[in-house]
């Protein structure tokens, strides 16, 4: 994103603004849906972290710290609703269980993979899901921040509003919760 776009988007160019959001619509959902768990819940976090950031564009102080801004607003916008539903547990009648994910293409799919190794690999993304669903959210938040959307830790540290030791510590401590969760799954053997 360069610099004229940013500010034409703070002072309220919805040109300029909708261009940003398409750049970076796909990393928005990416990293609801790993803090969120399903595709619906991300979707919606993904509008309102769209919401926030056209509200309050505004106040982020310079394009190159748009990025950690942005992940800021999807953390805190995903574990308040996360806390917002904790205990409450929605079921879909008209979902189909036996597809992953209906709204997204599978772009890890080769022509040439078996249906046997396409279930094995969607049913090992479900179980690693599954995993991260159970971390706590500052591990799950620095873990996704990191691994899956593959933040520097400094941009996590100011995402988060956190210093680098702590960033390092929950992502090592995430880290093993994560692993110790997927071998007690029997998705990985111990080591």
């Amino acid at each position: 994103m360069n610099e004229i776009l940013f500010k034409r988007a703070q002072k309220g160019d919805l040109d300029a603004f909708e261009s940003i959001i398409k750049s970076y619509e796909k990393l928005i959902y990416n990293a609801a849906y790993r803090m969120m768990g399903n595709a619906h819940d991300a979707e919606d976090a993904s509008q309102e972290v769209i919401l926030k950031v056209y509200r309050s564009i505004s106040s982020c102080n310079s394009v190159g710290a748009f990025k950690s801004w942005l992940f800021r607003i999807i953390n805190n916008t995903c574990i308040d609703e996360i806390r917002k539903r904790k205990g409450k547990t929605n079921i879909s009648l008209d979902a189909d269980y036996t597809d992953t994910d209906s709204h997204s293409e599978n772009p890890l799919l080769k022509d040439e993979e078996t249906p046997e190794t396409e279930f094995m690999r969607n049913d090992l993304n479900k179980n690693i899901q599954a995993a991260i669903d159970k971390l706590p959210s500052d591990y799950k938040s620095v873990v996704v921040m990191r691994d899956i959307n593959g933040l520097s830790y400094d941009d996590i540290a100011d995402a988060l509003e956190i210093n680098i030791g702590t960033v390092k510590s929950r992502i090592a401590r995430g880290r093993k919760k994560l692993r110790d969760e997927l071998v007690q799954m029997e998705v990985f053997g111990s080591s």
